[in-house]
């Protein structure tokens, strides 16, 4: 896992309007599993291990996020 991409894509999304579990969310439906209750740690840190290996590749990544941010403009508007 590319830690630097990981910070990255947290950061920008909460630096575009995204809370946590919004984070979360997208990326319990990217992978099309249940979504995670808010206190359960154990299952973010899951969803998070899971979700970075599946875009463990930059570009994907990248793609990813613009999707992401894309969604929540227009969730915003």
């Amino acid at each position: 896992m590319n830690y630097e991409e990981i910070g990255k894509f947290i950061y920008g999304a909460c630096r575009s309007g995204a809370a946590p579990m919004d984070i979360e969310n997208w990326m319990a439906d990217d992978l099309g599993i249940a979504r995670i209750p808010t206190s359960d740690n154990d299952a973010a840190a899951r969803l998070m291990t899971a979700f970075f290996a599946k875009y463990d590749d930059s570009e994907k990544l990248q793609e990813n996020y613009d999707r992401f941010v894309a969604e929540l403009n227009n969730r915003q508007s």
